[in-house]
């Protein structure tokens, strides 16, 4: 039996949001960095001479950029009014499941009845539904060793939908 304490905070959620966009959306994320050529490509439009598109790309680049910043903050606002704001979870990890305890609720949530995870050095992500995720990042078990154990004992219950 294993024991963490993570937070349910600003800095939770976006590791969260930026790992989840990593694991279902990875093509959005690559996306993301090809919209910066249409800068470029824009200003290339206007020294060409065609005013419309050059200018349209030069717009439109940086804002397809930063559209993640966009999610990332009405996520936190949302966030901000959840009971859950600013409060500690606790999790006990065992063989026949994981037990979630806050000031609001007591779960036992059984290996079962999770669809998906995905596991990296930083943070592990559990789906109770496709786009439902629950957040532990490494920093909320005592040593990193008990992050290493869970996290093998996560692959060997939870299958990965990749």
């Amino acid at each position: 039996m294993i024991k963490a304490t993570s937070s349910f905070d600003i800095t939770t959620l976006k590791l969260g949001s930026a790992l989840h966009m990593r694991y279902r959306h990875p093509v959005f994320v690559m996306m993301r960095y090809l919209y910066l050529l249409l800068i470029p490509l824009g200003a290339f439009l206007l020294w060409k001479g065609d005013e419309m598109f050059g200018y349209l790309f030069l717009m439109t680049g940086p804002i397809l950029f930063v559209r993640k910043f966009f999610w990332q903050y009405r996520l936190i606002q949302n966030a901000k009014s959840s009971p859950q704001a600013g409060h500690n979870l606790y999790w006990t990890f065992r063989e026949d499941g994981i037990h979630q305890k806050s000031e609001f609720h007591d779960v036992d949530l059984k290996w079962e009845s999770l669809c998906d995870r995905f596991l990296s050095p930083k943070c592990i992500l559990l789906y109770p539904e496709r786009n439902q995720y629950l957040i532990l990042p490494k920093e909320s078990f005592e040593t990193p060793e008990d992050f290493e154990v869970v996290s093998r004992l996560i692959s060997g219950k939870i299958p990965s939908l990749r």
